[in-house]
């Protein structure tokens, strides 16, 4: 996987199956493999697989996403069910963040839009120097 992103993009997370049925982890890795600027491999100790991926690329529900469209059931305990809901909503805000304009560009485009208004053009008088005559 390339590193040409923030390093904040870069994400290391785990997936975690159920164990009735038990999961078919090389089946499973050989799916996600398959996608683009995605690493991922089989943790031996709990049936889990580890991921890593660009942000940009994915996100973690979609990855999950893929593998229930594919038959596979996630361990939905209580603690995996809040781990996944609060990674899901980072990853949600970051990418959101990312596609909000900076300070600079929005001040910027005030000023570019304020420039425009009829309040904040410059008067032309006229050349015999009475106002009221236009």
């Amino acid at each position: 996987m390339e590193k040409t992103t923030h390093p904040a993009l870069h994400k290391v997370r785990r997936i975690c199956f159920s164990s009735l049925p038990p999961p078919n982890l090389s089946r499973a890795l050989k799916l996600l493999d398959s996608m683009a600027q995605l690493e991922a491999s089989i943790e031996t100790e709990d049936g889990c697989l580890s991921v890593r991926y660009d942000l940009s690329q994915h996100t973690l529900e979609a990855l999950e996403n893929r593998l229930v469209s594919h038959g596979y059931h996630l361990d939905n305990s209580l603690l995996q069910k809040i781990k996944r809901a609060l990674i899901y909503h980072c990853e949600s805000c970051l990418l959101e963040n990312l596609r909000a304009p900076t300070r600079e560009q929005h001040l910027r485009s005030i000023y570019l839009s304020s420039a425009h208004l009829p309040e904040h053009r410059p008067t032309i008088e006229p050349a015999d120097g009475h106002p009221d005559r236009r």
